[in-house]
């Protein structure tokens, strides 16, 4: 009289599209932290869940959180490696600029030895006094210079 009906099958339960599992998680930041997923997001107050498989999830809104962070920290790292990297193209144009180049050869006069020659460059590049009325007609503060008493001379 009654047919039985049929048994009802579940209905197909899809993953939720909040949950992001650590596995893929992990293939998009690429470097797992050093204590495991696990514990860097439990410090971090991000609970973990499991999906309807049975994988380790977490929400995707600190999935997105994550992902920012991780390209923020990026472009810093970035900025920071140009920051270094201009650093020390500036300190290499300082310090070749510090190094003395010499003379050039078509600038020796002839019969001159080349030391001879460098040694009177080096001497003529170094700063010479001015004297009392240059000074004075520089327009900078001037310098006292004593007369030379009878006793130093």
């Amino acid at each position: 009289m009654f047919k039985a009906l049929p048994t009802a099958v579940p209905p197909v339960v899809a993953d939720p599209p909040d949950l992001i599992p650590l596995s893929v998680l992990s293939l998009d930041l690429d470097v797992a932290p050093a204590g495991g997923w696990e514990h860097y997001l439990t410090g971090r107050g991000i609970p973990i869940v499991s999906d309807h498989i049975g994988r380790e999830a977490i929400d995707s809104a600190d999935a997105r959180q994550l992902l920012d962070e991780r390209r923020e920290a990026e472009v810093r790292r970035r900025e920071a490696i140009a920051r270094n990297e201009q650093r020390a193209i500036e300190a290499d144009r300082l310090h070749r600029s510090q190094i003395w180049q010499g003379l050039p050869a078509d600038s020796l006069p002839v019969g001159v030895a080349p030391a001879a020659a460098m040694l009177q460059a080096a001497r003529d590049d170094q700063p010479k006094r001015q004297s009392p009325m240059e000074e004075a007609f520089s327009g900078k503060s001037m310098t006292y210079h004593a007369w030379p008493s009878e006793d130093e001379s």
